[in-house]
């Protein structure tokens, strides 16, 4: 089997766009639906995330539950290893994930024996 080419049209990447790209590397444009859960998990690099739509419930665990609210417009750095997930709101999300470097970040997602609780 070989690739395949096809000439299309280049969208115009807008500045907004732009300014969410590392220096060297890629990002993550996620797109959620409605009450989509990401339960519990971590990755192997610092991670920023900024809600481009919507609006996401992050969750944490640093020795206790936490939670927070995050809508449109909110940025987001998690530390590398900090155990969390997200639950997209009833409108879902659209949001950007940019690990450290622009780098592919290893996730790794507790098993639900694991989980410190129930979301």
């Amino acid at each position: 089997m070989s690739p395949r080419f096809d000439e299309q049209a280049v969208p115009d990447i807008s500045k907004g766009l732009e300014a969410l790209l590392p220096d060297q590397g890629s990002f993550e444009l996620q797109n959620d639906g409605a009450g989509k859960t990401h339960n519990w998990h971590f990755h192997s690099l610092n991670e920023e995330l900024f809600v481009m739509r919507g609006d996401v419930k992050l969750f944490w665990f640093d020795g206790k539950y936490n939670e927070q609210h995050c809508p449109a417009g909110t940025w987001i750095t998690l530390p590398a290893g900090t155990v969390h997930g997200s639950t997209a709101g009833d409108g879902g999300a659209v949001y950007m994930i940019r690990p450290e470097g622009g780098a592919t970040a290893k996730t790794t997602f507790l098993e639900p024996s694991e989980f410190p609780v129930s979301v």
